[in-house]
């Protein structure tokens, strides 16, 4: 008993481990948590869900434009409150998510769908915040969006980003498969 004891020694320890072993690995840091996760999820499961989140969302800009992206035959002066009807009812209920403060709105059937785009749009989040922000986004590009938010990456690209196009065809092959699942009369 000659070697005296404190509080990591009443543990098994005689002292601290640092770093701890829970301590993030070092390394360039990676994008803010706002711009890779869910930000704003609206259930639509009757026409009354798609009346109140067209009224909640109506303001935001790129809602319609991200809605009819994988969904290029939808004409495009329709309503926010109309879109959300036709979205109902041609691909039934669902959820309504955007992802990220920057990202996309997504109409989705179920969690998994969700959870698929979310990956996809986190990858592209992850490859802009690596390779630098693109000067050639225009409008309602994805990247164009991300740049304003990344203002700590420096350098850019005019190069397109291949993520941003892989989420895009997976965003449309949802809603057709949606569409399709509803046109054979399968529920959600």
């Amino acid at each position: 008993m000659g070697r005296k004891q404190g509080f990591w020694g009443t543990l098994g320890r005689f002292r601290l481990r640092w770093p701890p072993v829970w301590w993030p690995p070092a390394g360039p840091p990676g994008p803010p948590a706002a711009l890779t996760h869910l930000a704003e999820l609206h259930d639509v499961f009757t026409p009354e869900d798609a009346r109140q989140a067209a009224a909640r969302t109506r303001r935001d800009p790129f809602l319609a434009t991200d809605l009819r992206r994988p969904r290029p035959a939808w004409r495009p002066e329709e309503t926010t409150g109309e879109l959300l009807q036709r979205l109902w009812q041609t691909e039934g209920p669902g959820l309504l998510a955007r992802l990220g403060e920057a990202g996309p709105w997504v109409y989705v059937a179920d969690v998994a769908a969700l959870q698929d785009l979310g990956r996809a749009y986190e990858a592209l989040v992850h490859e802009v915040w690596t390779v630098g922000r693109s000067t050639a986004g225009a409008g309602d590009a994805l990247v164009a969006r991300l740049a304003l938010h990344l203002a700590t990456v420096e350098g850019g690209t005019d190069q397109p980003y291949p993520a941003e196009e892989t989420f895009w065809t997976l965003a449309a092959e949802v809603a057709r498969q949606r569409r399709a699942a509803r046109a054979a009369g399968v529920w959600p």
